[in-house]
């Protein structure tokens, strides 16, 4: 990895899925504080009117990604087990022209640092499952409660029940692997990004409001291996308010994120990383500073 040659401002959240008012929001926080990097792991598109109505926010999506360049960030995004999957090709296009740096399953380096995505969540209790995978080739975690029949979008944006949850999954490329294929192609490990939609096992960031533990032990696994220098996560939006107000834990060399995200404000974490990869001044946009 080429070495920066100052400080690097980070703006990190997720899940602005939440509320159409959350896109605006960012957008004033970055005018304010015109970080160098935003980085948002997954669940874009708000869902005001439906995961089907997606494909019509898109124009909104890209004037806010455009404010936010014009601000002089770089903004790093994934979807999220929440955006519609017709989305995809827009997500690239956009990448192509610039406005953004769309890093699903894949590195990019941008400004000497390598950052990657993983949209990929173990199974959960609701109905829409394109982004869910197994844990691993051996292990399926299809969730013994369901709230609705499992099902995909059509190329046509029509909901598609599947009929064979176990097949489906089966037949899919698990956590594990993805995350292990795309940090192949990673020069630097200790000095990489993730944005990673799940959050990981065992840490305290995956806490419903239920009580329940849902993170992902594949992400954990692998961030305990890796050892990459930054993981930003998502997913489970109230965590932080179950666990004890906790938004960032260290796992070894690695600083992994979960900022939450619920109605009342914008929820995000500001960082600096200097030039020799240290990680400092962690300030949570709600719970203040860490």
């Amino acid at each position: 990895m080429v070495k920066v040659g100052g400080l690097m401002k980070f703006l990190a959240t997720s899940d602005i899925h939440q509320s159409s008012d959350k896109w605006p929001l960012l957008v004033k926080v970055v005018q304010e504080k015109k970080p160098d990097f935003v980085v948002i792991a997954g669940d874009l598109f708000p869902k005001d009117d439906g995961i089907l109505a997606q494909v019509h926010y898109l124009p909104a999506i890209r004037e806010y990604a455009w404010e936010i360049k014009n601000a002089g960030s770089e903004l790093v995004l994934i979807l999220g087990n929440d955006d519609n999957q017709l989305l995809i090709p827009e997500m690239e296009k956009g990448d192509a022209e610039g406005l953004w740096h769309y890093v699903t399953d894949r590195v990019k380096e941008i400004k000497g640092y390598e950052f990657c995505g993983c949209p990929w969540v173990k199974d959960f209790p609701f109905g829409y499952k394109y982004w869910v995978a197994p844990e691993t080739a051996e292990d399926l975690s299809i969730n013994t409660f369901q709230l609705d029949d499992p099902l995909i979008i059509d190329a046509n944006n029509n909901l598609q029940v599947v009929d064979n949850l176990q097949i489906y999954l089966a037949a899919k490329k698990s956590i594990a692997d993805s995350l292990n294929e795309t940090a192949g192609q990673v020069k630097e490990l200790s000095k990489s990004i993730w944005l990673i939609h799940g959050p990981p096992a065992n840490m305290d960031l995956d806490v419903c409001g239920s009580g329940d533990r849902v993170g992902s032990l594949a992400v954990y696994n692998f961030l305990r291996e890796k050892q990459p220098l930054l993981s930003v996560h998502g997913h489970i939006h109230e965590a932080p308010e179950h666990n004890g107000y906790k938004w960032l834990h260290k796992l070894g060399g690695t600083t992994c994120i979960q900022a939450g995200q619920l109605e009342d404000n914008i929820y995000y974490v500001t960082f600096d990383l200097n030039k020799n990869g240290g990680l400092n001044n962690f300030m949570h946009s709600v719970y203040g500073k860490y």
